[in-house]
């Protein structure tokens, strides 16, 4: 009887399998998605794909940093994106960090089908570390890990709980040969089931000393942008990731202790993915309602104050806590109640504004959309 404690160790690997028949319906489900959403973002106009892109590409490098433990400045991410799509950068705000992550997405991204290799993967780890460092902890950056056994582990120190041990620095080179031969060649899977396996094949490699999660995700979104060009411009998976952190570690250290019958993994990928399709088809939504808000309200004079909380509001949708008060409007513009009080009466004469139904102690209020 074989023996084996993790999932690089069992006699199929990397022979992976899944069982069909429980996947076959969220697979149906996220392909609708996909032509529903492919529709509406061949509709779409540059200026409104451009708006598109910028959120979801904001979202999706926040949250994969985020993800591990790294808290990045949305305005830094704004920064380097609007640069890099040739929007104007309204705020000046540059970090390294941020930029290189940016650029490894963007690249990921790239709708010129240049096959996966392991030069690429280097530059897009040196993209995540540009000073060497991962925190205060020197990392080799562009090359595989060394000679140390790699644990992913938690708890105090003394008595960790090891949650996985990657393969040893010996097989690395080879692992990844294979792994890269068959992302760049192999058709057999729907491309949903294809990066479904190519990330949790990488994760279990885990080459690196650090960023193997966000190296792994742009793999996903490598893998989608072959295949579905046109939805990795309005698309985040890593977001997703992130809402559900609890649960993607969970179903990765329960696949790591398994043999290679995937179907659990793949189960999860699917569900996450359909909820990132939908949350795409709302942000679209709201962008192509943005674009026509601001074509309508091109020549009504408005101060900065109040370009940027109808901006909030427009970005926000119906996510936004609550309505629109007086205090929220002079907490976000850094003004005080009175200079609030008279910008928000002055939206509502505009017909920017209208009161909401629900009553209250404070008048609030909401955008108004008619007719868009």
């Amino acid at each position: 009887m074989e023996i084996h404690q993790w999932i690089w160790q069992h006699r199929d690997w990397p022979d992976f399998s899944f069982n069909a028949a429980p996947l076959l319906t969220y697979i149906a489900t996220a392909s609708q998605l996909i032509g529903e959403l492919a529709a509406i973002s061949r509709s779409i106009s540059d200026q409104e794909r451009r708006g598109a892109l910028e959120r979801v590409l904001s979202d999706d490098a926040i949250e994969t940093a985020a993800i591990e433990g790294e808290i990045l400045r949305r305005s830094s991410v704004r920064s380097s994106i609007r640069k890099r799509i040739g929007l104007p950068v309204e705020q000046k705000d540059w970090d390294d960090l941020a930029d290189g992550l940016v650029a490894m997405l963007f690249d990921a991204r790239d709708q010129d089908p240049k096959p996966l290799t392991t030069e690429r993967l280097f530059g897009w780890h040196a993209a995540l570390f540009p000073t060497g460092y991962s925190g205060l902890k020197k990392i080799r950056v562009a090359k595989y890990r060394g000679a140390e056994e790699m644990q992913i582990v938690s708890g105090p120190i003394g008595r960790e709980t090891i949650h996985y041990i990657a393969p040893p620095q010996s097989q690395i080179q080879a692992e990844m040969d294979v792994f890269l031969n068959w992302v760049n060649t192999n058709d057999d899977h729907n491309p949903l089931l294809k990066a479904g396996i190519a990330h949790l094949w990488f994760i279990m490699i885990h080459p690196f000393d650090d960023g193997n999660g966000r190296v792994g995700r742009a793999i996903t979104d490598y893998i989608m942008s072959k295949n579905y060009p046109t939805l990795m411009q309005v698309i985040s998976f890593s977001k997703h990731f992130s809402l559900d952190r609890k649960g993607y570690y969970a179903v990765l250290e329960k696949a790591g202790k398994q043999d290679c019958n995937i179907t659990a993994w793949l189960k999860w990928f699917l569900q996450t993915t359909i909820a990132a399709l939908r949350e795409a088809q709302w942000i679209v939504d709201g962008v192509i309602t943005k674009t026509k808000f601001w074509q309508l309200h091109q020549d009504t004079p408005l101060n900065r104050r109040q370009t940027k909380v109808i901006n909030r509001l427009l970005d926000a949708g119906d996510t936004l806590e609550g309505a629109m008060t007086t205090r929220k409007y002079a907490g976000m513009t850094n003004c005080s109640k009175v200079t609030a009080s008279r910008d928000l009466s002055d939206l509502l004469d505009k017909k920017i504004l209208q009161k909401t139904a629900a009553g209250g102690r404070s008048t609030s209020y909401e955008i108004c959309l008619p007719g868009l």
